[in-house]
């Protein structure tokens, strides 16, 4: 299921409309520092991780530039996990996968999704969930809007905020990037 996932052209398609919504109710604002208007100011990412024919949707990452004190403005994003390599979908889907990280599940996520990841990355990304994420601004705002079984004692990942969704795996994954989107940016920025 996670390889059609990632080799979804639509999917990805998608994910860029999502962004570019998140991106365009960022212009409709001001410069947060001094109210001055926001000009594009667009940058070139070149994530890992993705089939050839996705990447395109991957290549630019939405931002914008204060016309007055030139300070950048990064909208919040569901393709791009703050300043990660990888994608977020990718680092989504690899930390959905239960139990710890062994030799053969590196093999199988290189057989079945295609992408090659280290395991210190991949260990990296689990404390990060159990660590980091948890001490954030953005958790400690959102914590208390969410079921209580999407908050787990030891932390909390992307599999347990699939349950707070409806809707088959796709549907559940959008909603859970579109969720984790602030933190991608400005001021709740956790990653």
């Amino acid at each position: 299921m996670y390889q059609k996932m990632l080799i979804n052209f639509r999917f990805h398609a998608l994910l860029v409309v999502i962004d570019n919504y998140l991106a365009e109710e960022v212009r409709k604002q001001f410069c947060p520092s001094c109210g001055g208007a926001l000009h594009q100011a667009d940058y070139p990412r070149s994530p890992l991780g993705l089939p050839p024919n996705c990447r395109d949707n991957y290549e630019q990452r939405r931002s914008f530039c204060c016309g007055k004190c030139r300070k950048r403005i990064t909208t919040p994003s569901v393709r791009f996990f703050g300043r990660y390599r990888f994608p977020a979908p990718v680092v989504v889907l690899l930390s959905l996968l239960k139990g710890g990280v062994t030799k053969l599940k590196l093999t199988q996520v290189r057989r079945y999704l295609g992408v090659t990841v280290s395991k210190r990355t991949w260990k990296r990304w689990r404390c990060w969930w159990r660590d980091c994420f948890i001490k954030s601004k953005f958790w400690m705002l959102v914590k208390g809007k969410l079921p209580t079984q999407c908050i787990d004692g030891n932390g909390s990942s992307p599999r347990v905020f699939l349950l707070a969704y409806a809707g088959v795996f796709l549907e559940k994954l959008v909603a859970v990037l579109e969720f984790l989107a602030p933190m991608t940016a400005g001021i709740y920025r956790a990653v």
